[in-house]
């Protein structure tokens, strides 16, 4: 796919998720600048893509073309410099940290000084950033949300939101942006708490603590359940293409038995709460819903990404087969 009517880029945030994302811009040819507080944390952002470009040439899924062009587009700046610099931008993508105030200052600046055709796209994964910034920002159809996965570099998926007043101009911008650079963009036409994916995994997780609290089954037991049903198929073939297949009179028909027994609670999720009091609260803890955890962080992280890049590679060919 062709270049979007977006050429330059600016990134406001150079965290994993900040770094990872300019990345993915500067890999596709956009000339884009990442922004933070200071040089030092610049300087880690600019290591940690190295990394992530080593890593993406060792499992095959990027050649030295791929470094060069990260090279080429991608340059730095600290947040102090973004007024001098603001109206050459097409688009603006925000990933600080999930602080309303700070968001809020940093959207005024933006909104003072940046074009106003200049498109503002916020990484939070939850916040009603279009409340947030309702009182400071000119042209509020120019902001939406396009909330990234971590590694972003790698997934796919990213969910693009629209507020009250987001045009639908600046959702399809975005959609046609992130298609261009090989993303899988899902717009939800309204803000809802959660989005797409939290929402469903909120759910899921809802019933299965709630199963496990009714000692209906084991933690590992349900883990098992979803892992090798789902797990296997999801790479191919969502729920609703599932229930496609089947053929909708069967699991219509079973959700009729099954909707009057499912966990309705509203408020909380019991079982975690008491992990949490345990401090069990996961892998950085040690210990989860499913047990003890290595105590070495770094290299169950190191594990887990290797296999969301073999996961990756499977589903590269299976859009290749459709």
């Amino acid at each position: 796919m062709g270049k979007t009517r977006i050429n330059h880029i600016l990134v406001v945030g150079a965290g994993v998720m900040g770094c990872g994302i300019a990345q993915v811009f500067a890999a596709n040819g956009y000339k884009t600048i990442m922004a933070d507080l200071k040089e030092e944390f610049l300087e880690t952002a600019m290591k940690r893509i190295v990394g992530n470009i080593e890593g993406m040439v060792e499992e095959g899924l990027a050649d030295k073309t791929y470094g060069e062009a990260v090279k080429a587009n991608l340059s730095t700046l600290l947040n102090s410099r973004i007024p001098e610099v603001a109206a050459q931008f097409d688009l603006v993508v925000e990933v600080i940290f999930e602080n309303k105030e700070a968001k809020r200052d940093l959207y005024k600046i933006l909104s003072d000084n940046c074009r106003e055709d200049c498109i503002f796209a916020s990484n939070t994964s939850g916040m009603d950033v279009f409340g947030v910034t309702a009182d400071v920002l000119k042209n509020p159809e120019r902001l939406v949300i396009t909330h990234w996965f971590n590694p972003p570099h790698l997934m796919k998926i990213i969910e693009v939101v629209k507020g009250p007043d987001t045009s639908d101009e600046t959702a399809q911008a975005m959609r046609e942006l992130l298609e261009a650079c090989g993303k899988k963009p899902s717009v939800l036409n309204k803000f809802m708490p959660g989005f797409i994916v939290n929402r469903m995994a909120t759910v899921i997780c809802r019933e299965l603590y709630y199963m496990i609290d009714q000692g209906w089954v084991s933690p590992q037991d349900a883990e098992n359940a979803l892992k090798y049903t789902d797990g296997l198929r999801w790479s191919f073939e969502g729920p609703l293409e599932l229930w496609d297949f089947v053929g909708l009179q069967i699991p219509v028909a079973v959700a009729a038995d099954v909707l009057p027994t499912l966990c309705n609670s509203t408020d909380k999720i019991p079982h975690a709460d008491q992990l949490i009091a345990e401090g069990k609260t996961g892998v950085r803890a040690g210990e989860g819903m499913l047990g003890k955890y290595p105590a070495d962080v770094d290299a169950y992280i190191k594990k887990r990404n290797k296999r969301i890049v073999a996961m990756y590679k499977m589903m590269n060919q299976f859009e290749e087969e459709q």
